[in-house]
């Protein structure tokens, strides 16, 4: 038997100093390409990427003549680039952007394409999936207007949205007009239906069939959002559920991830639409997540959960002066903390293994460094790579169940310095758990929820800067491109 002494060494180190610091994986990078720009970028729904367990992970680029527009999107498999078709043109109309959401276990993609008007100029969104050789197949239902698919489940089954024609740019979930969810499958489409409302956006899909998403519940528009309200729902069987009817008192809910042993997770806002409770869904109940544990502040959502029920989201700190990553698991809550030099974290992914991504980053000015969470403490990213990878790891937005993960990065040396950078971190071995120590954190798990929710300082919700300079939290929820001009137009 061959024995990996450089491994074995690591580990026996590992283990006499257990107590500092646990052992964890280097990585090897591989840096994704541009298709004839400047930057590469993880896909993806939300900040999701598309990353399966055969290691396929879907890019998106820019090209040359459209700097930070991706155009071109591909998927790569071991070394293997295969770009993914544009729809052919039709007249007036030619092809233009491609765009993966999630990579299925069989290699399928499913996401959308955007068509240009040759005339006009204007620009509509077309549902499509791909095979593994990048063969498109238009799954737009028949009578929409516009439509992206969203989520693809190893079945084949695909979930998204369609958008007719009646306009409606406050409160559209999607481009400007009223949306309607459906699940496509073998070759034909199916609507979800509604929850008393107009509009209803389909999300995510897993394995068992289950759709979730959000849905109107009413026609008539709350007295502070302005628009209907709307709540989380669950599909199954050909039925619409409403998973939290009335939210925690206020207008608004929806799911940030349904997994395939059949949780969603989510978030709902209580009356006055300020603060946000997250929320786990399963088999048929609700937890809101704040009776398992709180940081005593006034917003927090679940963003992602794994087919063991654990689930991971935010939470803001007493003051609400700053956010952190949280770990909901088996009726405990867990602070995962920031690395050091920030004051605040995002989780995106864990997996079920356990393993956490996400970033950490300073609510001042940004900056960020992507981590991994496990065996109790947050690592910086940077810290497992090869010191001569020319990378600053920005974000951590996928880790699949093999510990590989995708991540988003900034060149830092060469004339293409400044460029991002899609990268995949293959784990390569067990580090020397020494190099660790200034990027370790050590979590803090409270068994009991706190019950200090008497914070004076507001963050509102957003995805860009305030005028204050402060960075606003990457609330996992509907933003319509009417309502993100008009965050601009009021952060000017």
């Amino acid at each position: 038997m061959k024995i990996d002494r450089l491994a074995l060494s690591c580990a026996i180190t590992a283990l006499a100093i257990s107590f500092q610091a646990a052992a964890h994986q280097n990585y090897r990078v591989v840096v994704l390409p541009p298709e004839g720009g400047a930057d590469s970028l993880e896909a993806g729904y939300l900040f999701y990427a598309p990353l399966n367990l055969r290691d396929t992970v879907g890019v998106s680029t820019d090209t040359v003549g459209s700097p930070g527009v991706a155009v071109n999107s591909y998927t790569w498999t071991d070394g293997r680039r295969t770009l993914l078709q544009q729809l052919p043109p039709r007249p007036d109309w030619t092809g233009t952007n491609t765009y993966i959401n999630w990579i299925n276990q069989l290699g399928l993609s499913a996401g959308y394409v955007t068509r240009t008007n040759t005339s006009t100029g204007a620009t509509i969104e077309n549902a499509v999936i791909w095979l593994p050789d990048g063969m498109i197949s238009d799954i737009q239902p028949r009578g929409a207007a516009q439509s992206r698919a969203v989520w693809i489940n190893d079945v084949g089954q695909v979930s998204g949205w369609t958008e007719n024609s009646t306009a409606d740019p406050q409160c559209s979930f999607g481009n400007g007009a009223q949306t309607a969810g459906f699940v496509w499958q073998f070759g034909s489409s199916r609507a979800l239906g509604t929850l008393g409302g107009s509009q209803t956006y389909g999300e995510f899909i897993n394995n068992f069939g289950q759709v979730s998403g959000h849905a109107e519940t009413s026609t008539a528009p709350n007295s502070t959002t302005g628009c209907p309200p709307y709540d989380p729902f669950i599909w199954q069987h050909g039925k619409l559920t409403d998973i939290n009817p009335g939210n925690f008192g206020g207008a608004e809910g929806g799911t940030n991830f349904l997994s395939n042993g059949g949780q969603a997770v989510g978030y709902g806002t209580e009356l006055g639409e300020i603060n946000f409770d997250p929320f786990l869904w399963e088999d048929g109940r609700l937890t809101n997540l704040n009776t398992v544990g709180t940081l005593g502040g006034g917003m927090g959502s679940a963003f992602n959960v794994n087919d063991r029920a654990h689930a991971v989201g935010i939470n803001f700190t007493a003051d609400d002066a700053a956010l952190h990553a949280v770990l909901w698991r088996d009726g405990t809550f867990t602070d995962l903390l920031t690395l050091n030099g920030y004051d605040c974290s995002e989780p995106f992914r864990i997996n079920n293994r356990d393993q956490i991504v996400g970033y950490s980053f300073s609510c001042e000015t940004g900056a960020s460094s992507a981590f991994i969470w496990e065996d109790g403490e947050m690592v910086d990213l940077n810290a497992l790579i090869p010191a001569g990878s020319g990378l600053q790891l920005q974000y951590a937005n996928w880790i699949n169940d093999d510990g590989v993960i995708s991540a988003q990065g900034v060149l830092t040396a060469g004339s293409s310095s400044g460029d991002t950078r899609a990268v995949l971190l293959i784990p390569a071995g067990a580090c020397d758990p020494n190099d660790l120590r200034s990027s370790a954190v050590k979590a803090r798990t409270v068994i009991s929820p706190s019950t200090d929710a008497n914070g004076t300082t507001q963050i509102k919700r957003a995805i860009i800067a305030a005028r204050d300079g402060r960075i606003k939290p990457m609330w996992l929820r509907p933003i319509s491109p009417t309502q993100l001009r008009s965050m601009l137009q009021n952060a000017s």
